[in-house]
């Protein structure tokens, strides 16, 4: 495990010293309230702190997303999550562009009887249609054995008086493990985001989010409230 740590923190090093070395990079520090912690339709944690860095430069992007639980969930310690990741997403067209990548899961305070941590790949295509923005992706967890599939469609709705959007979103996804109960989820969310300079914006958002697992409980309703500055 802190083989692949090192390895996963050499990358973002090495990518970041590149990106500096052509003076065409982007780093973005986010720093995001949630009432609840949501992942693919289930709910993992009450409310919780989601720290991110993320450096990109041209087609290649890398980062660090967290998860830091306001409580202490009986969860086994599955609440307080740190994912390392590295993406690339190239131009197949003028509107379209595919994104290939890994992220790796750590949960620090695990202690079920299996691994601590996991390794999964994904593959999704992105592409514009005048304010709508759809996707899809493909997610393979190697050492949980579980593929996710997941499509996603974004609206922005300009509101010029005020100087900001209104970001609407909607998901649909399934989850298929190789062992285990497979089941769908999807979510509505809106977002809107509030330009305070030319580096620094806050975000207010809301999700709805259900499930249709047979011993799961819908997450239901949740928000959102962030900082965010890109440099």
């Amino acid at each position: 495990m802190k083989k692949t740590i090192a390895l996963c923190a050499a990358l973002i090093v090495s990518g970041a010293a590149i990106a500096q070395e052509e003076s065409t990079y982007a780093v973005t520090v986010d720093f995001p309230y949630v009432s609840k912690y949501v992942f693919r339709g289930v709910e993992l944690a009450r409310d919780s702190f989601q720290p991110s860095v993320e450096v990109s430069t041209g087609d290649l992007y890398l980062g660090v997303w967290s998860n830091m639980p306001g409580h202490k969930e009986n969860d086994m310690g599955l609440s307080k999550e740190v994912d390392l990741y590295v993406g690339y997403t190239p131009k197949l067209t003028e509107k379209i562009s595919a994104d290939i990548g890994l992220t790796y899961y750590w949960y620090p305070r695990y202690s079920g009887s299996g691994p601590d941590d996991s390794m999964e790949v994904f593959a999704g295509l992105n592409t514009t249609v005048g304010n709508f923005t759809p996707s899809g992706y493909i997610y393979r967890d190697i050492d949980l054995e579980v593929t996710t599939l997941q499509a996603s469609v974004g609206y922005s709705v300009p509101l010029q008086g005020l100087g900001t959007s209104l970001d609407l979103s909607a998901t649909f996804g399934g989850v298929i493990p190789d062992n285990g109960e497979v089941y769908c989820y999807y979510a509505a969310g809106v977002n809107v985001p509030v330009k305070l300079s030319d580096v620094v914006k806050l975000n207010f958002g809301l999700s709805y989010t259900e499930n249709d697992l047979d011993d799961g409980e819908d997450p239901g309703l949740w928000a959102t409230f962030g900082v965010s500055a890109t440099f």
